[in-house]
């Protein structure tokens, strides 16, 4: 009985971890503006390769997820309760979408365009 509490306990404090990073990521309805800000994300130099990977993998985990046939949870045997193990695939892969997504919008306000000259004192003259 032990044993099963503090596996409980791991169990707990792992979905805990998972839901503070979901809100730290603004996770959320703010995550529908996100989506629309992924073919930037993925086409901008600045982000790193390890980022577009990370996001490619999640989609393509969930993408294979939901298409294959194995569960971790059959929806045969415990019916809607099969379909917790779909939502914790599905959160995640959002989660981990919407964090690095913040990380670019936060990166992108950090940086000026290398176009753009600033403080820079000019004045037209007329020829006449």
């Amino acid at each position: 009985m032990e044993k099963l509490a503090y596996i409980l306990n791991l169990l707990l404090d792992k979905l805990k971890k998972i839901l503070v990073r979901f809100k730290n990521s603004k996770f959320g309805l703010l995550f529908i503006v996100n989506i629309f800000k992924i073919p930037d994300f993925m086409t901008d130099n600045r982000v790193s390769i390890i980022s577009k990977l990370k996001v490619v993998f999640s989609i393509a985990v969930t993408v294979l997820y939901f298409v294959s046939a194995i569960d971790f949870i059959p929806e045969v045997f415990l019916g809607a309760f099969g379909l917790a193990d779909d939502a914790l695939v599905l959160l995640w892969s959002l989660g981990i979408i919407s964090e690095e997504i913040e990380k670019y919008k936060s990166m992108i306000k950090g940086t000026k365009d290398p176009n753009i000259i600033e403080n820079v004192d000019f004045e037209i003259k007329d020829d006449e």
